[in-house]
């Protein structure tokens, strides 16, 4: 019995272990069907979409760069083109791995030091983590990392279009740089076509033709391989178009001489000259200047701040930017308010104590007894003030400041280059807002002179002379004469703005005009020193007042030929140089000369020595070129210029105080 009970209990348990058995064969079975299924599903249904993503990491779409347009001055001289320049990027933005910054640093023979700061401090593009270690690497410094690159994954060497600028840095304000797009200018950009790693026009023509400059960029499949290597090109998605070319009105020759002559001097300021019957700027300086390539480049730390924290204001475009009281070469707008109102330029003012008198307070002319009897013409020759504050005082400031702002002082140009600053043509409502006072007799007395709260450009001034030189009419100022389309062959001519004043007779401009000429031919003229025996010159000096030195900025502004049509409008200042006649004038006379070289291709014999220009006394200065010359700027004393300056202030001040109301 025992043993048919185990017999039994032996078939049971054989019964459950075939059971199992079953269950296991079924559920591997129903595994592999399931796997079966999976592939098929993966190599028949989907196969055309995983073979177009393995093929998407063996094909690459990217891009292709555009060149940018080049700039040519006039003459069809080269003036800006690209190169090749090479980049060190490092991947990871921030991060200062120190195994990776002893790698970075034997690798480009910098310290440790330098490529510490230059994680730290070097520039990102948006949206990535790309940060600029080192730019402008030496080519064969970087051909050499670029074949051990796949050893260092968190660096790249980037190869872009370079910008080289074959001047330098002449006429830098005016050309502007190239640069990497920050984040900012990419959010504002973006949806017209910029990407990221973009480089971009930062100041003057590059930014503000930006669009035409860069063109657009094509795109092509490379073939890659599995260390992301290009193997080849497999097709060409799209061209690139070329940027268009510039032609810009400025003479390189010319502007590189006046550039010269500046820094010859050791003068800080602004010389622009134009022709009035299109706007085209010939010549246009704002001293000091900067190099172009270097700020195009990654600039160091120290050569930043040592710009930066120059006291003569390099990074200011002082042409445009730099805002001016315009002294005596205002006299011209007075001049005009005074014939609209109807006073007879013949009409005399006797000055024979050499101030005019308002309640308590007497307001100086620069010559010490007066000008004795003064028409308009003569005011204008000899400078004489009191003529101005005389009739000034008698019409009121609303004729002047109504004229001022017809010539569009007061407001921009209309310039292609940015950064135009508006100047001050002041009037009750803007003193009221500005200053909470009143205006005063002495304020109207003021602004005849181009003084007090009055500012202008240098552009702004040349602007106003152009409508003087035309007798009614500007054109806006422009630098870019001519586009070419590299594609098309096409070339179009840049015509801007024109202004028309229909209100002022022909005869109130002859009778500037033939005033300006005596200025400079009469030996009585503040601007005697711009004779020339070639060309018929018009000028006015004048010498205005600067809160930072007793010297005065000295200003000249003009044009000529003046007995025909006027082909050249030119302005020039220098900060705190004194006398406007003889230091303003004798930097203009040098750039008459050149022109008359360069583009009549008439050598002016010099007969006299050249103005002394050093930054010394007033007074020594005034001595010395007197002594070499007895007929250069006896009309505007330079002493007595400054002293009539500074009269004229603190008698504002105080009659202000005292509250005199016009």
């Amino acid at each position: 019995m025992k043993l048919n009970k185990y017999r039994d209990n032996d078939v049971v348990l054989g019964d459950k272990r075939n059971t199992r058995e079953i269950w296991f064969k079924v559920i591997v079975f129903l595994c592999f069907f399931v796997l079966f299924l999976r592939l098929l599903y993966l190599q028949v249904l989907q196969g055309n979409e995983f073979s177009y993503l393995a093929e998407r990491n063996q094909y690459k779409l990217i891009k292709i760069d555009s060149p940018r347009g080049k700039i040519f001055d006039s003459k069809g001289k080269l003036v800006v083109t690209n190169g090749t320049g090479y980049r060190l990027i490092y991947s990871l933005g921030r991060e200062e791995n120190e195994e990776y910054i002893k790698e970075i640093a034997k690798l480009t023979d910098k310290t440790e030091e330098v490529v510490r700061k230059r994680i730290k401090y070097g520039e990102i593009f948006p949206y990535t983590k790309d940060n600029v270690l080192f730019e402008d690497l030496e080519e064969e410094k970087a051909h050499k990392l670029m074949e051990i690159i796949n050893n260092y994954p968190y660096l790249e060497v980037q190869v872009y279009s370079k910008r080289k600028y074959l001047y330098d840095t002449v006429a830098s304000h005016t050309i502007g740089y190239v640069k990497k797009i920050s984040e900012k200018e990419y959010e504002n950009l973006k949806e017209a076509g910029y990407t990221p790693r973009d480089m971009i026009g930062k100041l003057g023509i590059e930014k503000t033709y930006d669009d035409l400059l860069r063109g657009r960029n094509g795109f092509k499949y490379i073939e890659v391989n599995a260390l992301n290597k290009i193997e080849r090109e497999v097709e060409k998605v799209k061209s690139p178009i070329v940027g268009k070319n510039l032609y810009m009105g400025i003479n390189m020759e010319l502007q590189q001489y006046m550039e010269e002559e500046f820094e010859k001097d050791g003068r800080s300021g602004s010389f622009v000259a134009l022709n009035p019957k299109t706007g085209e700027i010939i010549t246009i300086v704002s001293y000091p200047t900067y190099s172009l390539n270097t700020f195009s480049s990654q600039i160091s730390p120290e050569e930043w701040n040592k710009i930066s924290n120059d006291p003569r204001k390099i990074l200011t475009n002082k042409t445009i930017a730099g805002e001016y009281p315009p002294g005596s070469t205002f006299k011209m707008i007075s001049a005009m308010a005074f014939l609209k109102s109807g006073i007879d330029p013949k009409q005399i003012y006797n000055d024979y104590n050499g101030y005019y008198q308002v309640g308590n307070w007497k307001w100086r002319a620069w010559k010490r007894g007066g000008h004795g009897p003064t028409d308009m013409k003569k005011s204008l020759v000899e400078s004489a003030n009191t003529y101005y504050y005389k009739f000034s005082d008698q019409i009121g400031y609303a004729p002047i400041v109504k004229v001022a702002r017809d010539f569009s002082l007061g407001q921009k140009s209309g310039i292609d280059v940015p950064g135009e600053k508006t100047g001050i043509i002041p009037d009750p409502d803007w003193k009221k807002k500005k200053t909470k006072t009143v205006w005063f007799r002495g304020d109207t007395i003021l602004l005849s002179i181009g003084q007090g709260f009055t500012l202008v450009t240098p552009i702004q001034l040349a602007k106003a002379y152009t409508f003087l030189a035309n007798k009614g009419w500007a054109y806006e100022p422009h630098v870019v004469s001519r586009i070419e389309d590299v594609q098309t062959g096409k070339i179009e001519t840049v015509v801007t703005q024109k202004t028309v004043l229909t209100d002022y007779p022909a005869s109130f401009y002859e009778t500037i005009n033939d005033a300006l000429i005596a200025t400079v031919d009469q030996n009585n003229g503040t601007t005697k020193i711009m004779k020339n025996p070639y060309v018929k010159v018009a000028a006015k000096s004048g010498s205005a007042q600067n809160p930072h030195s007793k010297l005065t900025h000295a200003w000249v502004a003009g044009y000529f030929p003046a007995d025909t049509e006027p082909e050249v409008v030119f302005v020039c200042l220098l900060e705190g140089a004194g006398g406007g006649g003889v230091m303003a004038g004798g930097m203009a006379k040098r750039f008459l000369d050149k022109y008359l070289e360069v583009e009549k291709g008439i050598e002016v014999v010099k007969k006299t020595p050249q103005t002394e220009t050093k930054k010394l006394n007033t007074s020594t200065t005034q001595r010395n070129v007197n002594n070499n010359n007895s007929e250069q700027g006896r009309g505007e004393e330079t002493v007595n210029e400054e002293r009539e300056t500074e009269t004229t202030s603190t008698t504002s001040t105080t009659s202000t105080s005292e509250g005199e109301e016009n």
